[in-house]
């Protein structure tokens, strides 16, 4: 019996038992949160901060909003309010501090798209080896195999603002300590991408994240 169906039974069974009514609010708050997506960040929110921005969420739970603290060789720096650091290179996680299991940095393939800054959608049998570095517990440039896919073009809307993206999929093939994960990428017509569902540890659950104010370089 997979888990989610042992949980279907479980919680019917309890909520029946719970003669408190606080119990009984918490229980269906939480059925909630596991049934549903969190809410996004408003938009008066975002605008009425002056710096670029990104909404975040760590597996299920609620989406936060980052700021951009510092761009240096094109690697952009994002800052929360308890001091979680994301590093971005062309929309995409290299590297991500402050949690108890921490990615130390990806070097990304050479001919990755993401490493080029161009995405094109004849992918077919093409593949690519990054090297993964964690910390708590150190592993050091874990070799990952992955592929890419196209799999569509749509309109997505962020803010009241409509994007015509492009989507991929990015699913890892062997490596070393049999991590199986699939990331998923939407990218604009700058080949950036401004939304993705992200695995970044075999520790930590994905992120999912959305560039809310996109950062202009000064010229």
């Amino acid at each position: 019996m997979s888990k989610l169906r042992q949980y279907l039974f479980i919680f019917p069974i309890v909520l029946v038992s719970c003669a408190n009514g606080d119990i009984y609010s918490e229980m269906v708050e939480n059925l909630k949160k596991i049934f549903s997506t969190p809410d996004d960040i408003s938009a008066e929110l975002v605008n009425s901060i002056p710096y670029a921005s990104m909404q975040v969420r760590l597996g299920r739970n609620q989406n936060t909003l980052i700021i951009l603290e510092e761009e240096i060789d094109d690697i952009l720096k994002w800052t929360s309010s308890n001091l979680i650091k994301i590093y971005t290179k062309n929309g995409f996680i290299i590297r991500l501090k402050g949690l108890d299991n921490e990615l130390d940095l990806i070097e990304l393939d050479k001919n990755h798209p993401i490493e080029l800054g161009a995405f094109y959608p004849d992918l077919k049998g093409k593949t690519f080896t990054s090297f993964y570095t964690f910390n708590n517990p150190r592993l050091y440039r874990l070799p990952v195999k992955t592929k890419l896919s196209f799999l569509k073009t749509e309109n997505i809307e962020i803010l009241d603002n409509l994007y015509n993206v492009k989507v991929f999929e990015e699913e890892s093939l062997e490596n070393l300590i049999s991590w199986k994960f699939k990331n998923i990428y939407w990218v604009d017509e700058n080949d950036q991408i401004i939304k993705a569902e992200q695995n970044f540890t075999p520790k930590n659950p994905k992120i999912s994240f959305t560039i809310t104010k996109q950062y202009k370089k000064p010229e």
